[in-house]
């Protein structure tokens, strides 16, 4: 496993920059790859490569060239809304590109890790488990649920995760972004009729880990396993910056006239990540503990 070639795709994203740092400081031979130059924040011993994994031929290419052992999937196109508005590119961003990375994954049976989302879930149960039926309710879920379809008709060796409102410190997250209003000082309206089973990012990046180490195959759901509504979210954020949380007024996801539908409920149950990785996972509480 160690000295091994990694490909991880969307390296300049949250998830990337971590996994990227994360897997070079454990022996991998690090090749990250993402849109425009490197934007690690943090050195470490790696390759980039600015790849557009639409392009079949710029895939093929450096492919060919580092010849990974394991290619970890991360680039996606992650704004609902945005995907709403722009279906085409989110498809050929999120689906389809993986097209382009299969015919190299079947030709050398590597392993080719998914990262996907709790959203392919329509989100009228609570606590979905791996084997529960997939139903979208916009447009990024849909592209998601391809691209697992995709994979797990392309007969390879696979593995898919579905994290939940991943957070933890870094640019483009739900955390920051809490971070920065709440500090504006200026009244927050936040729903309370969406729930979620929020994921702490080093959470997912040690499952990721693990599920390398152990060679574990299938569909895994990722998340602390406790369901919490936004509201409540937000307001636990607010508790550990000591700022008062009574200026957080409660809303209806109908007031804030979005594009995109999300669900209502998509909370994750996590037995069989537990069982089978090992999962200890990390609860809000504990980790806004940490960080904050």
């Amino acid at each position: 496993m160690k000295n091994s070639t990694v490909l991880i795709t969307g390296a300049n994203g949250f998830l990337g920059q971590k996994l990227s740092f994360f897997l070079s400081q454990n022996k991998f031979n690090v090749i990250a790859t993402g849109l425009g130059p490197d934007q690690s924040q943090i050195n470490h011993d790696h390759q980039y490569f600015n790849l557009d994994i639409t392009s079949s031929k710029d895939c093929v290419q450096l492919l060919d060239q580092v010849r990974p052992d394991l290619i970890i999937n991360s680039a996606a196109i992650t704004n609902v809304d945005f995907c709403e508005k722009n279906q085409r590119k989110c498809f050929a961003v999120n689906s389809k590109s993986i097209k382009n990375f299969i015919p190299y994954v079947q030709k050398h049976n590597i392993h080719f890790i998914q990262i996907s989302t709790d959203f392919v879930f329509e989100g009228l149960n609570s606590f979905y488990t791996e084997d529960d039926i997939c139903v979208p309710i916009n447009i990024y879920g849909e592209s998601k649920l391809e691209a697992e379809s995709l994979i797990k008709k392309s007969n390879i060796l696979y593995t898919i995760l579905r994290p939940s409102l991943l957070y933890g410190i870094g640019r483009g997250n739900f955390l920051t972004w809490s971070l920065e209003h709440l500090k504006d000082n200026a009244d927050l309206k936040i729903v309370d009729d969406q729930h979620r089973t929020p994921t702490f990012i080093l959470d997912l990046v040690l499952v990721i880990f693990q599920v390398i180490k152990l060679k574990k195959y299938g569909t895994y759901h990722i998340s602390s396993g406790e369901c919490l509504s936004i509201f409540e979210i937000v307001c636990n954020i607010a508790k550990y910056l000591n700022i008062d949380y009574s200026r957080i007024r409660k809303i209806k996801s109908i007031e804030l006239n979005q594009i995109a539908d999300r669900p209502i409920n998509s909370s994750l149950c996590i037995d069989k990540a537990i069982r089978d990785l090992n999962f200890e996972p990390t609860k809000l509480n504990n980790a806004l503990s940490k960080i904050l």
